[in-house]
């Protein structure tokens, strides 16, 4: 009884902890490459995925469709290397941590939020047809 009572409790505070967002869509551009402000490289990627469509319109023409553009980094010599020659347009699943910075207000500007994505793995699905 008591071991049954540990792992709930074990499951309830990580599962309270877990900040995941998978994401199935295609670069936008190929990754870049940046530098830390300890000399470490990283990697900046923008991923497009399609939104859901809405209600049809009031005549009863189907919405139009709309997507939403996801900027992830990824950190790691390894990760690095291998994200960094993905060309535009390939499609991939991509799994990732997030969390929601709070830029504190300046002077008349409002506090703001920041979503920070942060790569923790990917698969290629599709790689972009290329003209021969």
């Amino acid at each position: 009884m008591f071991r049954q009572s540990l792992l709930s409790a074990t499951r309830t505070a990580s599962a309270a902890r877990l900040s995941r967002i998978n994401l199935i869509g295609r670069l936008t551009s190929q990754p870049e490459v940046r530098e830390s402000r300890n000399g470490k490289e990283y990697l900046r990627y923008v991923v497009a995925t399609t939104d859901p469509l809405g209600p049809p319109n009031e005549d009863g023409t189907p919405a139009t469709p709309t997507s939403s553009f996801h900027s992830v980094f990824a950190f790691g010599e390894t990760t690095v290397n291998r994200l960094r020659n993905l060309p535009k347009g390939t499609l991939l699943y991509v799994e990732a941590d997030f969390r929601i910075a709070r830029t504190p207000s300046e002077g008349d500007l409002p506090p703001t939020d920041q979503w920070l994505v942060q790569h923790r793995s990917y698969q290629v699905l599709m790689r972009p047809k290329t003209d021969i």
